[in-house]
């Protein structure tokens, strides 16, 4: 590598794997390299900022532990780092320009996931899926999906995008309401963006595509939206490319709509809002978030037909995997689900405006990553009522770590 004066890490995901390793991991998956490195070795990378040279690094890394470091050394880890694409370089720009492009001239989103998260293989993929439905905790076999528009009808539901392995019989959960009280056939999507993204929502006209085939994305409910905005929300569109959130609820929405008509999505990734107003005011006072919301409220007006709303996100994230230096005692994990449970009060009392501010309240201390699709969801669909369906959490002993989801079915 050409060694710069300054070198710059970009922003990766550090993730404790033991009590002396974190992996260093590519959130925007230009790199799909992890890099396993001990606290002194990440303690250097954090000082890699663009303001420090070897020098000054050498210094402050003496200050910190009390040893020298040879300047050999910190060269060794910049080569590391740069041969994972893990520094802002002109290599690592070249590489993102490459990747993009090629992206941006698909006209399909291909599985990111296939063969980690979820069997590869659609026969095995489909037996995995049946097990979510009718394991314990599952809703039971699959019903008839429903074909007639009277009666009750789902408006949206919650599921969760933690990987399918383990929330998997909480998405059945979600996923088996709309077989039997949805005969809606477009879905609108709320994932989650968890790479840090310009705008507050994320478009894409592409399709989508998994081991189970390929969805069509409603290009004309996409265009009606955007002609409605002043904003543009496919500025960020390169992230839907390794996101998951999304790429989940696909996959169950394939599962069950296998043998039926076919079916369209409208894909949105949602970006944090936790900070776009003051204490105390409403996410719609901001300009982004009013105008998207509106729009697509009129999108579904002008069509004619109601869509079915989903919002795959994951509740609080607690533990050293998220910062945290946390003891998951069973009264701590108790006090989490009290929690979760105070704030999904708000959600099935239809009330965006208290749900959000409750994470204002708290400050988000559990780290509630869902938060922005929830609170659309909820501007989004007016009047009704709703059902918690199942809670459940994933501990992770080897991290130290939980991480909470439900499932929730909304009626309107």
């Amino acid at each position: 590598m050409l060694l710069m004066d300054y070198p710059k890490i970009r922003a990766l995901e550090a993730i404790p794997v033991k009590k002396d390793l974190i992996a260093l991991r590519d959130p925007l998956s230009i790199s799909d390299k992890m890099l396993f490195v001990p606290p002194n070795v990440l303690f250097i990378c954090t000082l890699f900022d663009g303001k420090n040279s070897i020098v000054d690094v050498q210094a402050k890394y003496t200050r910190m532990y009390g040893d020298i470091i040879f300047s050999d050394k910190i060269k060794e880890i910049l080569n590391q780092l740069d041969s994972c694409f893990f520094l802002e370089n002109e290599r690592f720009y070249e590489r993102k320009k490459e990747i993009t492009e090629a992206f941006i001239k698909s006209d399909v989103r291909k599985a990111s996931h296939a063969g980690g998260a979820y069997e590869e293989n659609p026969e095995t993929l489909i037996k995995q899926i049946d097990s979510f439905f009718a394991s314990e905790g599952g809703p039971g076999n699959l019903p008839k999906v429903r074909q007639e528009t009277s009666g009750e009808q789902i408006r949206g539901i919650i599921a969760p995008h933690i990987d399918p392995r383990r929330g998997g019989t909480c998405y059945a959960r979600s996923y088996g309401k709309i077989a039997q009280s949805s005969s809606s056939r477009r879905f609108v999507i709320l994932g989650i963006s968890h790479a840090v993204t310009e705008k507050k929502f994320v478009l894409t006209r592409k399709d989508f595509e998994t081991p189970l085939g390929r969805v069509k994305t409603d290009r004309t409910f996409i265009d009606s939206i955007t002609k409605k905005c002043k904003n543009d929300f496919f500025t960020d569109e390169f992230v839907h490319r390794n996101e998951h959130s999304i790429e989940f609820q696909v996959l169950f929405l394939q599962y069950l709509f296998r043998n039926e008509l076919e079916i369209s999505i409208v894909p949105v990734l949602c970006s944090s809002i936790n900070h776009v107003v003051g204490r105390g005011s409403s996410p719609m006072e901001n300009e982004e978030v009013s105008e998207f919301i509106n729009a697509v409220k009129m999108t579904e007006v002008e069509t004619g037909d109601k869509v079915c709303f989903i919002a795959g996100v994951d509740l609080s994230h607690i533990g050293n995997r998220f910062g945290q230096s946390v003891v998951l005692s069973q009264a701590f994990l108790e006090k989490i689900e009290r929690d979760d449970r105070k704030m999904l009060d708000y959600v099935l009392a239809l009330d965006g405006e208290g749900f959000f501010r409750f994470i204002q309240d708290e400050e988000d201390r559990r780290n509630v990553c869902g938060v922005p699709a929830i609170y659309t969801l909820l501007k989004a669909i007016d009047g009704g009522k709703a059902e918690l369906l199942k809670y459940d959490m994933s501990v992770e002993s080897q991290t130290n770590s939980v991480v909470s989801y439900a499932a929730l079915a909304l009626y309107g």
